[in-house]
């Protein structure tokens, strides 16, 4: 059975404007894949549901990635959940040009953790396990920790930078 050690849990970033929702949603999965994460679209799409109500569109999407080798001992994963309320499209004008744009409430969620064992190769009960956990790879554990928390911060700085752009 695999360890899960919860990095970051439920942080969140909340916006309330005009912005290209779609934009969002590609930088976000073009940066997991550059950082060599799965791709949260073909693989990690938990959950994906639009409602279309009198004030906008309801969108919910729930994304799941990880890094790590194949059949590897180490897991790196992130979660991650857009919830958008009353979303509906505006023409914003900019520099004499009109522009398409989104005007909504979006709430992202962001959570990480770090999974040992997850190939599942050892018996968590043996004794070999356990020196295995403490003297061979305890110092790696603690580096991917970091190396997790780190990428989550960078993955949230995104967000706040790309949503700082459309504040003018």
């Amino acid at each position: 059975m695999p360890k899960e050690d919860a990095i970051i849990r439920g942080a969140k970033i909340k916006y309330k404007g005009t912005f290209d929702f779609n934009l969002l949603y590609r930088k976000l999965r073009e940066w997991l894949i550059r950082e060599k994460y799965s791709d949260p679209c073909e693989s990690g799409e938990k959950k994906y549901s639009e409602r279309i109500k009198p004030s906008g569109k309801q969108i919910e999407v729930v994304w799941s990635t990880s890094k790590g080798e194949e059949g590897g001992y180490f897991s790196l994963n992130i979660d991650i959940k857009f919830f958008v309320i009353d979303l509906t499209e505006i023409e914003v004008e900019k520099d004499g040009k009109k522009i398409k744009m989104d005007k909504c409430e979006v709430e992202i969620e962001f959570s990480s953790k770090l999974i040992r064992n997850a190939n599942k190769a050892w018996d968590e009960d043996n004794l070999m396990f356990k020196l295995y956990e403490r003297y061979i790879v305890g110092d790696k554990t603690e580096q991917f920790k970091i190396e997790l928390y780190k990428d989550t911060n960078k993955l949230m700085d995104e967000v706040k930078n790309f949503f700082n752009l459309y504040r003018f």
